[in-house]
């Protein structure tokens, strides 16, 4: 379940965020969103998708993280297992709210700074505090801001991109089945991938147009990120191993 509330430095003023990356601290998601302007740093660590969106029927770039329901295999007791994290996993318990405010006499929605008081990071004990004493912004409420605003602006930079391909049928189905080291095998469905042959037949003009706009570079990112997916099938059958053997 989640609670959310707009923050506001008087309700939630000794309100602190445990950043602590474990297993039931909230991370538990075996797929995470991500956006075009974090392509190449997450390229190197993480397996990258297309899924589509069941409310717009477009198409969004995920991160893999686990093969079952609320399995990540980037937790472990140690913390993060990857250099760089998500930034919707990096904004929890933090989200984009909106509110309704008068511009010129126009009522207009504007983007706003909630969270969710049912986060297992939340409360009051121990962590990094959300405002400073006097009620500023504290360094993590800065960071989550700026995290924010960057998920903001790239929910429609990533429209655009998958729009640009799906016009260009370079998005492709793609069902793997993963056998592990037990014998247990997974299928994944639901995932897309670049049409790599038909990347290959396109004219100048067209993947001119593509680099112009940065977004030749994503698609060789997203390609760059498949090995990964074999680096997740070892941690797969890593804990498996430790289940078995305990």
């Amino acid at each position: 379940m989640s609670r959310h509330e707009l923050l506001d430095n008087v309700r939630h003023k000794n309100l602190k965020v445990d950043r602590t990356y474990a297993r039931g601290r909230g991370y538990d998601v075996h797929v995470a969103r991500v956006f075009t302007v974090e392509l190449g740093a997450l390229q190197a660590e993480y397996p990258l998708f297309f899924t589509r969106n069941p409310t717009s029927g477009h198409f969004d770039i995920i991160a893999l993280l686990g093969f079952d329901e609320r399995e990540n295999l980037y937790l472990d007791d140690a913390g993060w297992l990857a250099q760089r994290i998500p930034m919707t996993i990096e904004r929890g318990p933090f989200l984009i709210g909106f509110q309704e405010q008068v511009d010129n006499g126009v009522p207009v929605k504007v983007p706003v700074v909630h969270i969710d008081m049912d986060h297992p990071s939340v409360n009051e004990s121990q962590g990094e505090p959300v405002f400073l004493p006097h009620g500023g912004d504290s360094p993590l409420l800065e960071r989550i801001n700026t995290l924010l605003a960057t998920i903001h602006a790239g929910h429609p930079a990533g429209e655009a991109f998958t729009q640009m391909l799906e016009g260009l049928d370079l998005i492709e189905s793609l069902e793997l089945d993963v056998e592990f080291n037990d014998g247990s095998r997974h299928t994944l469905k639901g995932l897309y991938t670049i049409h790599e042959e038909r990347l290959a037949g396109l004219d100048a003009d067209t993947l001119g147009r593509l680099h112009e706009k940065g977004w030749l570079r994503d698609i060789y990112m997203m390609l760059a990120s498949l090995p990964n997916l074999g680096v997740l099938v070892e941690r797969k059958n890593r804990m498996i191993a430790s289940v078995d053997g305990a």
